[in-house]
């Protein structure tokens, strides 16, 4: 029960930050921003992040969920908050993303942590399952509500309409609507390494890397799509609705990976997936009828869905005792860099070469990445078949 709880105050949280991610790009746009300070808008909510998610997973390991979660929530829906009060200034956008990168991955860490410690190695897939499909609903909700929400209000009150939801989750936590159990002790702490031993196990770099590449997929549709639908005249709500698209197959994946996970290895069900997700990316700037956008957006969330929490629950099952919340901060940290780079480098290689160029360089990488797995595992195949 205690799961179930946990994933649905967590989709309440993600549904702001998701809505926030479309919010910020078109509210910076309203204010006439130029590409590179959007990119600088943007990328701000990773820098944080990128430096702080290996230390905010030690933290969870030793002080537990409960604090970090409270102030996680309240800090990002605080952060959401500060365009409400500060309206049309730019700098403020850069300030509040700042934060919110900040407040959010102690969140997300948190979380994540606390789930992989509900289940055990033969449950934790399904664990993990569960908790991407709430990320998938957020990810549905997010964009919708905030496009309809710019359409039929205005960008200021859809930042508080987003602070609000970010913080009652944090609230409920603090008057104890659960108990929350503390993280496993480190049995190793006495041979306990530096994080370097943690960067350069091979099972675990192999994740890092394969986590790496699938954000700069979704950080690049994150980013540069409500650009993109901007440019050919959509409205927010139909660019919220085109995003939900990709939500919905998210679910789907979703509900599908532990069928998957059963029957086939992980390495199999990403390449495929990435391959599949290269196909979207190839589409997008092809086309700009909403109908044919929302189909693609739909054929790219079917690759996309499964990625994230195959990673994660890789990256947890390989982790040393005790150090888990330090494996996904740092497996969040490769993750956040990638997102802190995408907007910086795609804003000018966007405004010079066009949109389809940055695009089509992540089909590429996509289909180099899931080729890549591929052969590994034939590789691996044909090893055992002369083992034998």
């Amino acid at each position: 029960m205690i799961l179930y709880i946990i994933v649905l105050l967590f989709t309440i949280f993600q549904t702001s930050v998701r809505g926030n991610t479309v919010l910020v790009t078109l509210y910076a746009l309203d204010l006439n921003a130029s590409p590179i300070y959007l990119g600088i808008i943007v990328a701000s909510t990773s820098l944080f992040p990128m430096l702080f998610a290996g230390y905010a997973g030690r933290l969870s390991d030793r002080l537990g969920y409960r604090s970090l979660f409270i102030s996680g929530t309240i800090g990002t829906g605080f952060s959401l908050l500060l365009p409400y009060f500060f309206r049309e200034q730019l700098y403020i956008l850069v300030l509040s993303q700042a934060l919110f990168g900040l407040f959010q991955i102690f969140t997300i860490v948190t979380v994540q942590n606390l789930i992989g410690a509900l289940g055990t190695q033969k449950t934790r897939s399904h664990h993990f399952a569960v908790f991407s499909l709430g990320v998938s609903i957020s990810n549905f909700l997010g964009p919708l509500i905030t496009g309809f929400s710019i359409d039929h209000l205005n960008y200021t009150q859809t930042y508080m309409l987003l602070g609000i939801l970010s913080i009652i989750p944090g609230i409920l936590i603090a008057c104890n609507v659960i108990d929350i159990p503390k993280p496993p002790k480190d049995t190793t702490a006495e041979e306990k390494k530096n994080f370097k031993d943690l960067i350069f196990n091979r099972s675990l770099r192999k994740t890092f890397i394969t986590s790496g590449i699938i954000l700069t997929g979704v950080g690049m549709f994150e980013f540069y799509f409500p650009i993109y639908a901007k440019s050919i005249d959509l409205s927010a709500s139909l660019i919220g609705i085109i995003i939900s698209c990709n939500a919905i197959a998210y679910i789907i994946s979703r509900l599908l990976m532990q069928p998957l996970t059963n029957r086939f290895k992980e390495e199999a069900i990403l390449s495929k997936c990435l391959l599949i997700s290269s196909i979207g990316f190839l589409l997008i700037p092809l086309f700009e009828n909403p109908y044919f956008l929302m189909i693609t957006a739909f054929i790219m969330g079917l690759g996309l869905g499964c990625c994230q929490p195959l990673s994660i629950v890789m990256a947890y099952n390989a982790s040393p005792q005790g150090r888990t919340g330090e494996v996904l901060g740092i497996r969040l940290t490769v993750n956040k860099a990638v997102q802190f780079l995408v907007p910086i480098v795609l804003s000018p290689l966007g405004g010079i070469f066009g949109f389809a160029p940055v695009f089509w360089s992540n089909t590429l990488l996509f289909l180099f990445s899931g080729l890549s797995l591929s052969e590994r595992k034939t590789l691996s195949k044909t090893k055992i078949l002369k083992s034998k």
